[in-house]
């Protein structure tokens, strides 16, 4: 279906966008009849209609109102079981303009089942299971909004009867459905032992809550996900002692952690090693993912220290035949934004700020800026740069990396550096007969020739001469769209020439001490041995 739909999650039903945490609960139903259980699974098919009945509605531009009267007419069921269907139709329409997908397009029950299923490569009884498995996504759900006024939910609401918790399931025209919740509490500090004690309370005292019940169909069994308002408490630890910065990478697979004091300056810094997380099932990778969270925050709680993390929109997985399958499983099997959710989580139950940042260039000024500076690699860097832009820190470029953008020199030695990579690479792939490495060496000639294209950008722009009218006519318009964009490509000239030019390894940031300090960067490929014999100073390539 979508986002919302993903197995084991649950988007709370809201009206408004709230910075709220929630916490959601999970419980198996039990029926004492095969005969309340189909009642119910009738009931679950009957809103799922409504919900794909709704979303067309919503498409052709109806008013939730009238459409709210329609369902309930169309369908037999109450105006609530009606405006939450609604609202889950909205959410599936703002979802699909979020990811800039077409909204006439979106398949309920999940693309990816359905896709498979239509190629009908599969029979027997493993086709018949992935036909049970979309059926299921697609008609097997039922949600209701929780309500204060109305005991915590009026459709879906938990009772006890004889010291067992039954969910109390309304089919309309007072006609009830009782299910045993099937679930014990593992440990004292289990969710469900705080949700019950919280319904506990609010049965004595008569000051209920909202929660949020939704039901699911799975492997022929029905569960129910129960979501409440987390209590907060309020953040005690800021960022006016300092802050963590935290930088997630791929080659090795770890957390950079990097300590700065309240003014940016660098003081510690330690890695955290994700291998685990790329081993076992994914409940154990869940699992493993929380046990880091929590030793983050474990770390941030003793430094009294506040944490800053990137605000990862979307991060490519690839695709199969890019020539890139080793970094494709790496982020399949690991989402690099559920981790920092789960830190920002955690942080949050524990009276820490989380501050999040823009990731755009934070690597890339790290590893130009901070890495050879502090002899730190760049992973290190990049994560030391978002914990100063937590702090509201600006980074500039150095005085020397400035003139180094107006050196012609340099920068066409740089422009020959890339144009002979791209014409080995042309032959690699005109002699190479595997597809996918073919693909792989294609892969590369496309981002060269993205280089070549930036690097002859600057080089044509350090070239003109401007007349003063001319200069001082781009000044203003310079001050129109603002520094950020041309820093921005600043940063991003000089990480491909500093790397075609000076560096042997990316691990290896040394050699630009030279040119940062002395702006040497003959010296600092000389250093690395990458000044070819006919190198000479003043020549035209």
């Amino acid at each position: 279906m979508v986002n919302y739909e993903k197995e084991g999650a649950i988007k709370p039903l809201t009206e408004k966008k709230t910075e709220s945490n929630f916490v959601t609960v999970e419980c198996l139903l039990a029926f004492d009849k095969d005969e309340d259980k189909g009642q119910v699974l009738a009931l679950m098919r009957k809103f799922s209609s409504m919900v794909r009945f709704a979303y067309k509605r919503l498409m052709e531009g109806a008013e939730r109102k009238e459409l709210k009267k329609l369902l309930s007419r169309k369908y037999g069921i109450n105006t609530r079981y009606s405006g939450d269907a609604i609202l889950l139709a909205q959410q599936a329409l703002d979802s699909c303009v979020e990811r800039r997908q077409n909204p006439k397009k979106i398949v309920f029950g999940s693309r990816e089942l359905f896709e498979q299923l239509k190629k009908k490569h599969l029979t027997g009884k493993s086709r018949e299971k992935l036909r049970q498995k979309w059926e299921e996504r697609r008609y097997g759900i039922l949600c209701s909004r929780g309500d204060k006024s109305l005991q915590g939910n009026l459709n879906l609401r938990l009772v006890n009867l004889y010291d067992q918790w039954h969910l109390r399931i309304n089919l309309g025209d007072g006609v009830y459905v009782w299910a045993k919740v099937i679930r014990a509490a593992k440990r004292k500090t289990d969710k469900w032992a705080g949700f019950i004690s919280d319904i506990e309370h609010a049965e004595k005292t008569g000051d209920w809550f909202p929660y949020t019940v939704r039901l699911k169909l799975r492997n022929g069994k029905i569960y129910a996900q129960f979501s409440r308002e987390e209590k907060l408490p309020e953040v005690t630890i800021t960022k006016d002692n300092g802050v963590i910065g935290i930088d997630i990478n791929a080659y090795p697979f770890h957390l950079a952690l990097v300590h700065t004091t309240k003014d940016g300056n660098l003081k510690k810094y330690e890695k955290i090693s994700l291998d685990k997380l790329l081993e076992g099932s994914s409940d154990k990778r869940e699992y493993l993912s929380w046990q880091v969270a929590h030793q983050v925050v474990e770390i941030a709680k003793t430094e009294r220290k506040a944490i800053v993390v990137e605000n990862l929109e979307k991060l490519p997985k690839g695709k199969r035949g890019d020539g890139l399958p080793k970094l494709r499983q790496k982020l399949q099997k690991w989402l690099y934004k559920a981790l920092l959710q789960k830190i920002e989580i955690v942080a949050k139950r524990n009276g820490i700020q989380v501050i999040k940042v823009n990731p755009a260039y934070t690597s890339i000024i790290g590893k130009l800026k901070y890495a050879p500076l502090y002899n730190i690699d760049k992973d290190t860097a990049g994560a030391y740069v978002i914990a100063r832009r937590g702090l509201g820190f600006k980074e500039r470029l150095a005085k020397n990396y400035r003139k180094l953008l107006k050196d012609k020199e340099f920068l066409s030695y740089s422009v020959a550096r890339v144009g002979d990579r791209i014409a080995k690479l042309r032959k690699e792939i005109g002699e190479e007969k595997n597809e996918y490495k073919r693909n792989k060496l294609r892969s590369d000639l496309r981002r060269l020739k993205g280089k070549l294209k930036l690097l002859l950008g600057s080089l044509l722009d350090s070239e003109e001469s401007e007349s003063a009218t001319q200069q001082t006519v781009n000044r203003k318009m310079e001050r129109v769209r603002g520094s950020t964009q041309v820093e921005q490509k600043s940063w991003q000239v000089l990480s491909v020439a500093l790397a075609l030019s000076c560096l042997e390894s990316l691990r290896d940031l040394s050699p630009l001490k030279r040119v940062i300090f002395a702006r040497d960067w003959v010296g600092a490929a000389k250093q690395n041995g990458l000044v070819p014999p006919y190198l000479v100073r003043g020549r035209v390539y």
